[in-house]
């Protein structure tokens, strides 16, 4: 008997201890997945972040290689957009300031620089012998500003390779630490941005103690960075307060970071404490009741098949979601598609047609006319399309300019029309006559995307309904009605008004905190509204939600108007890369050297430019190139062909005929590496044109570079 109860008491423990243990294990499993879904929102940011700090370090180079040639105009245009930047303080950019190669400041964005010496420095010496790469320096206090910063540098090449210097973006560290204390992680817990050697860049507790910080390399977190850039781990003590924490990190991908969030153990377990105590208590009074032990593990063995049971349920159930949402991810890309594909054969319809019928009345020069400019409209259509789609993709250049929203949401109704389903009107509320609004269209475009998505989900259990986007100006004044958020001035309102079953007051007033969502698990991380938060206020707008149950929703962007002084302050460069413009093609003529693997393009780009008067060779690929070079004024060349592309056909080209003029045409600016763009228009004239292109224009940036003075011939 004793035995028995001994066996039966055994088991009971054994039993509690393991279920115990399985819900700590199942707790700290959601802690970590919770954490790491931060590491990849903060990595996020960071990317966006650095790479617009990329972007200064590129007109800090041009900057330099105008001055080596002498154009101060040029230097002095890009000193005042680097200015402007870093007085707006656009993700957290206190100044750009370049360093000469003797280790003083020669230039800084703020209005009283100095030239301190910087020889010192870290983020000089490591560029001056020899680092070519991004260096992010651990966080200093200004010998000037007497605050603290970050620098980002990148070094200065002169037009002869030489080093010139280094190019220094200040980032504020407070902060982006701030930033990561607006995720709100919880008592005891924290998430930190560190380089890749320990030494902390921004911390969300803590700030003014742990910035500087260096973590031992013998710390649980250095030791598995070793063995991989991404992971979770458990650390028994944390190096900041000794308490035990639970740690997701990851390294951004291209830069010598890591990003971690450290959970507080215990915060995180508080809520399941409880189970291992009670379970422990159920299993003493077990071993009281001996009566009772057959029958509780006949409970037990019950229990454990119940569990079983609904663990294989919940694994179906969630398999047949995860179906379902897959087919309806393909649905939508089917609609998609079907839609591109209807556009597509419009235009192919309207290019076939013309052309053929220019065949059949080829006596008919009036008829001719009309239908060349019926296949020219149709063929600027098809690339209206596939301008949409690379925004829609992100595929496009992020950076801010003049937009013509009532134009913009004509376009994106299309978009929408196939992605949201047919039993939702889309309807548009704009008057052409709006001014232009200062944003980044394509993510723009992709906000807007967004939030139609959320306004078909809201309309789903109504079954459809009116999905409206408007658009208004809306002057913002000091007074009662304005907004605190907004400076004074005019600003472009756009409203997405849905007719869905609403929000109640305390669902609206989480509805814009990162990773809240009220849809079911795995259809959503709950970060749309606060993406369209923050892009809002990175645009200098200001974002609104009103809602109430069973009347729908209405989300509010507003963002600054582009009038015609401010439109032309901030729009960007034009698409040549070298110092050619376009212009008008003159009397002067010479000898052109036209590269294409496609034949077709190849005809009618070397027809336009011999009926402007030049002498066209036509060349298939790089290798037929390089043959038939000699006595060359100009090149004109494919960017992406098999074999040899565009750029390494330049260099090449270049090698023998040093500053020849070149032009580079490419369906697409993402085959064009920055850096092997940049190499190449410093060493002669160089235009980049994206197809489809008017090909006078061609031969008008041709006619451009043949009367530039600097032309080789």
């Amino acid at each position: 008997m004793m035995t028995s109860w001994a066996i039966c008491s055994g088991a009971a423990w054994f039993t509690a201890e393991r279920y115990a243990g399985r819900v700590e294990e199942e707790a700290k499993a959601a802690a970590w997945s919770r954490a790491e879904v931060a590491t990849e929102t903060i990595e996020q940011s960071l990317l966006r972040t650095f790479e617009a700090v990329e972007g200064l370090h590129d007109l800090a180079q041009a900057r330099q290689q105008l001055l080596e040639r002498g154009d101060r105009g040029g230097a002095d245009t890009i000193a005042a957009q680097l200015i402007n930047i870093a007085r707006r303080g656009r993700f957290g950019v206190l100044q750009v300031a370049l360093i000469g190669s003797e280790g003083r400041v020669t230039w800084s964005s703020v209005a009283d620089w100095q030239a301190v010496d910087l020889s010192d420095r870290e983020h000089f010496r490591v560029h001056r012998e020899g680092r070519r790469d991004l260096f992010i320096s651990a966080p200093v206090v200004g010998r000037v500003s007497n605050q603290w910063s970050v620098q980002v540098t990148r070094p200065l090449r002169s037009l002869a390779g030489d080093f010139a210097g280094v190019a220094v973006v200040s980032m504020d560290p407070v902060e982006l630490s701030q930033q990561l204390a607006s995720l709100q992680f919880g008592a005891g817990s924290s998430a930190t941005v560190l380089r890749r050697d320990g030494i902390i860049i921004a911390r969300s507790r803590d700030v003014l103690q742990a910035l500087g910080q260096v973590i031992p390399s013998e710390a649980a977190l250095m030791q598995a960075l070793e063995a991989s850039p991404t992971g979770r781990l458990s650390i028994p003590r944390s190096v900041f307060d000794g308490r035990p924490k639970l740690t997701a990190y990851r390294s951004p991908a291209g830069l010598p970071l890591v990003v971690s969030v450290f959970l507080d153990e215990k915060q995180e377990l508080a809520r399941t404490a409880f189970v291992r105590p009670a379970l422990r208590g159920a299993a003493g009074g077990i071993s009281l009741l001996a009566l009772a032990v057959v029958a509780l593990l006949l409970l037990w063995i019950e229990r454990q098949r119940t569990r079983a049971a609904l663990e294989l349920a919940r694994h179906e159930r969630e398999a047949a979601l995860e179906r379902l949402a897959q087919a309806q991810r393909m649905e939508a890309l089917g609609r998609l598609a079907g839609g591109i594909a209807h556009d597509f054969n419009n235009v192919l319809q309207a290019i076939l047609g013309g052309a053929r019928g220019m065949q059949r009345r080829q006596r008919d020069p009036e008829a001719i006319e009309r239908l060349a400019g019926m296949i020219a409209e149709a063929a600027e259509r098809g690339a209206s399309v596939t301008r949409r789609l690379l925004a829609f993709a992100r595929r496009g250049e992020l950076r801010s300019v003049a937009v013509d929203i009532p134009e913009l949401l004509n376009g994106l109704r299309e978009v929408l029309t196939h992605t949201i389903g047919p039993n939702i009107q889309v309807r548009i509320e704009a008057s052409p006559t709006l001014p232009k609004a200062l944003t980044d269209p394509g993510q723009l475009e992709t906000v807007l995307v967004n939030l139609a998505v959320n306004a078909r989900d809201a309309m789903a259990p109504r079954g459809g309904g009116d999905l409206v986007l408007s658009a208004a100006v809306e002057d913002n004044r000091a007074g009662p009605g304005s907004l605190p958020s907004l400076g004074p001035g005019a600003y472009l309102r756009l409203d997405v008004t849905d007719t869905g079953m609403g929000m109640d007051a305390t669902t609206l007033s989480r509805a814009g905190e990162p990773f809240f969502t009220t849809k079911p698990k795995g259809n959503g991380t709950g970060l749309g509204l606060a993406m369209a938060k923050g892009f809002a206020e990175q645009s200098g707008g200001a974002f609104g939600i009103e809602s109430e149950p069973g009347h729908g929703t209405t989300i509010t962007l507003w963002l600054p108007c582009a009038f015609e002084e401010k439109a032309v302050a901030a729009s960007p460069a034009p698409a040549p890369v070298g110092p050619a413009a376009a212009g008008r093609s003159s009397d002067l003529s010479g000898r052109i050297l036209l590269v294409d693997d496609e034949p077709q393009v190849r005809a009618v780009l070397a027809s336009a430019l011999r009926d402007h008067g030049h002498q066209v060779d036509e060349a298939q690929d790089g290798a037929a190139a390089l043959l038939q070079l000699d006595g060359c004024d100009l090149l004109v060349t494919d960017l992406a062909m098999p074999g040899m592309n565009g750029l390494e056909l330049l260099r090449r080209v270049r090698e023998r005929h040093p500053g020849l003029p070149a032009i580079l045409v490419t369906g697409y600016a993402g085959d064009a590496d920055t850096e092997d763009l940049a190499e190449a228009s410093g060493t002669g004239p160089l235009i980049l044109l994206r197809k489809p292109i008017d090909p006078d224009e061609v031969a008008a940036h041709a006619a451009t570079l043949l009367n530039a003075p600097s032309s080789a011939s």
